[in-house]
C-alpha cells in the first residue's frame, strides 16, 4: 500500500489567516493476470507545517492541534 499526494486546499481561520492543507490518498495496486489494478483508499489531510486536519464537511476542516475549525475557499476535496 502507497501513498500519494491528490491535491492542496486553501482555507481561512477564524483568525483570518490562510491555511494550505495537502491532500494524500491510500493507493492499493493488486497483481493479477491481466495486469495491475489500482484501487484508491482512504484520504488524509495534512496541514503544510505540520500537524493532522480532520475534514468536517465539504467546506470545513478542524486543525487537531487547536481545534480551531477552518473555511475552505480555494481548492476541493
Amino acid at each position: 500500500m502507497a501513498e500519494k499526494y491528490v491535491g492542496k486546499i486553501v482555507a481561512v481561520g477564524t483568525d483570518n489567516l490562510d491555511y494550505v492543507i495537502n491532500v494524500y490518498q491510500d493507493e492499493i495496486v493488486e497483481r493479477t493476470l491481466n495486469g495491475l489494478v489500482r484501487h484508491e483508499g482512504l484520504k488524509r489531510f495534512e496541514m503544510q507545517h505540520g500537524g493532522a486536519a480532520n475534514k468536517i464537511t465539504e467546506t470545513e476542516y478542524e486543525v487537531v492541534a487547536t481545534g480551531m475549525r477552518i473555511t475552505v475557499h480555494e481548492g476541493h476535496s
